[in-house]
């Protein structure tokens, strides 16, 4: 359990801790944003921006991390 729970942790924790900074401090970067805008004819329209640099790097974070984990207990 503890092979899959710390990697997993690491990345979505890394995730959320970039895309938080990134929306505090405005950085397009790290930021994420949605915006709802009016109805149309067919449904509804929102706008999503998502950077995808916090995503690659918590999936680093993650990946280290697992190594990390296999090296220690072998």
């Amino acid at each position: 359990m503890r092979n899959i729970l710390f990697p997993l942790l690491a990345s979505i924790g890394t995730m959320a801790l970039l895309f938080w900074i990134g929306n505090t401090f405005h950085f397009s970067l790290f930021g994420f944003s949605l915006d709802l805008n009016e109805p149309l004819e067919n449904g509804m329209f929102f706008d999503a921006n998502i950077s995808i640099l916090p995503v690659v790097i918590g999936l680093f974070v993650g990946f280290t991390v697992e190594r990390i984990v296999k090296v220690r207990n072998n």
